[in-house]
């Protein structure tokens, strides 16, 4: 059996997918995208880190961040996002899947996938290819036409930085198509 051993570099850039239980689809309802927002809001006050670029959509996520020096913690991080979501989600009425019995012995919601998939960022090419990867994501999976069609990323914000032209992405960028993990 291979052996899964995370990348922990301080001050590093790390690309996340992080999925829904299930792969439910409600991460795009509004009462989602609320709950989200504050999970990220709270975390950042208490461990920072930057966003470097994110799209939502309604099964899963995309982001990379960028730690603080000498920090290499991002999964207490995403620990603290997913509870944060899913004590704030539960309280708003949102619901949960059935638990499996492994789920109720760990006393588990529902909500999310117990772990993310990560990657490091081992430099400005994969960078860059990952910031498409995530831009691209709502055409991939049907969602959108084009990226600028996709109001919940960082497309927008790229566009205005001189990243993009806006009518990027209206077909597959070829240095995606071989990255492996995102989804």
């Amino acid at each position: 059996m291979p052996e899964y051993r995370r990348v922990y570099v301080p001050g590093g850039t790390y690309f996340f997918t992080v999925v829904t239980e299930g792969r439910c689809p409600f991460l795009t309802e509004p009462l989602a995208r609320q709950c989200l927002h504050s999970a990220f809001a709270e975390t950042r006050q208490w461990r920072p880190f930057d966003t470097q670029a994110f799209c939502l959509m309604p099964d899963h996520l995309h982001c990379l961040w960028t730690l603080p020096e000498e920090d290499v913690d991002y999964s207490s991080r995403w620990i603290k996002i997913k509870a944060a979501f899913t004590r704030s989600w539960l309280a708003a009425g949102g619901s949960e899947l059935v638990r499996s019995p492994s789920k109720r012995k760990k006393n588990e919601h529902a909500i999310w996938q117990r772990r993310e998939w990560e990657h490091k960022i081992r430099s400005q090419e994969d960078f860059n290819r990952h910031v498409d990867y995530i831009h691209f994501n709502p055409v991939k999976h049907g969602l959108a036409v084009r990226p600028a069609d996709w109001e919940w990323s960082t497309f927008q914000r790229y566009v205005d930085l001189g990243f993009y032209e806006l009518g990027w992405g209206d077909q597959e960028p070829p240095n995606i198509r071989k990255l492996n993990g995102g989804e």
